[in-house]
């Protein structure tokens, strides 16, 4: 119950600062998190190992790994701005957005939309940028506890016209129903939070991935659409959306959605790698280790 507290604290105490303040803040209490936290710093750096390759010296992976806690606590510092800050400001201002043809080209074709995309930069900025534009999105989130905690959260992203449910049970009803309307889901598909994912090739090794937003794309006629948020200098926001994942189609279900997965991790593979410290999550992917530093690294 403490973590609810805290963030609703924050919010009050915090929420009014400039975005500036907040990340300046973000970014001590990251670098706290990374000398603090032994076990995720050790997780977080097997993530960056795999995704930068064993050509990485281990100053380099360091280096990354503590920009990975930095941005997560910039998540924050946006989740507590994000109710009260200028929406139609920030999307002329702050948020450099291309693709959204794609999206719009779906809906008015009468498809429904599945974005999808990884914790890298932060995906919900950019979400809440796309109400700017007269769009408005049904996002699933990881179950949070306590559940005053993921009410909470949800109330602070909503604010600007969204509707955010957790990806249970009802959540991807919910989601079937928007897509099967021609609406648009949104869908995180880098971590197994739910510990239903299936083992798939990443960046060479097994890791366990969440299918749900190629299955509900697949089950539903909506197109895949991947996303990318990426932080850029001066508090702004890079969103690039698309093309669309053209989607195998066999006959054999289950067999597509595993084809179609795989298309999808190529597309995360390459962006991943392009900027690795900007994959905001505190949790080892891989179960197997990390690769082993090249001879002569930088300990």
């Amino acid at each position: 119950m403490w973590k609810y507290y805290a963030l609703r604290l924050a919010y009050l105490l915090l929420g009014r600062m400039p975005l500036s303040v907040l990340y300046g803040i973000a970014h001590v209490a990251g670098d706290a998190a990374y000398l603090a936290r032994a076990g995720a710093r050790r997780g977080v750096m097997a993530n960056m190992r795999r995704v930068m390759g064993a050509e990485a010296s281990e100053r380099e992976v360091r280096r990354a790994a503590r920009e990975v806690f930095r941005n997560a606590a910039r998540y924050y510092a946006d989740l507590i701005y994000a109710p009260r800050m200028d929406l139609e400001r920030f999307a002329r201002e702050k948020l450099e957005l291309t693709g959204i043809e794609y999206i719009l080209d779906a809906l008015r074709a009468g498809r429904g939309v599945v974005v999808t995309g990884a914790h890298f930069g932060n995906p919900d900025m950019a979400t809440q940028g796309l109400a700017a534009s007269g769009l408005r999105v049904l996002v699933l989130t990881e179950p949070l506890q306590p559940q005053a905690l993921s009410d909470f959260t949800h109330w602070l992203r909503s604010h600007h016209g969204h509707e955010y449910r957790p990806a249970d049970f009802g959540g991807v009803k919910a989601a079937v129903r928007q897509l099967k309307r021609g609406g648009m889901l949104c869908i995180l598909s880098d971590r197994d939070v739910g510990g239903t994912g299936v083992p798939m090739e990443f960046f060479g090794a097994k890791a366990s991935i969440p299918l749900g937003a190629v299955d509900i794309a697949m089950r539903t006629g909506a197109d895949l659409i991947p996303a990318w948020a990426r932080r850029l200098p001066g508090y702004r926001f890079e969103a690039r959306i698309g093309p669309p994942v053209e989607l195998v189609r066999t006959g054999d279900f289950d067999a597509d959605v595993r084809a179609n997965a795989r298309r999808l991790l190529a597309v995360f593979e390459r962006e991943l790698r392009a900027d690795p410290g900007q994959w905001a999550v505190l949790e080892p992917i891989w179960d197997d280790g990390e690769p082993e530093a090249p001879s002569g690294a930088v300990q």
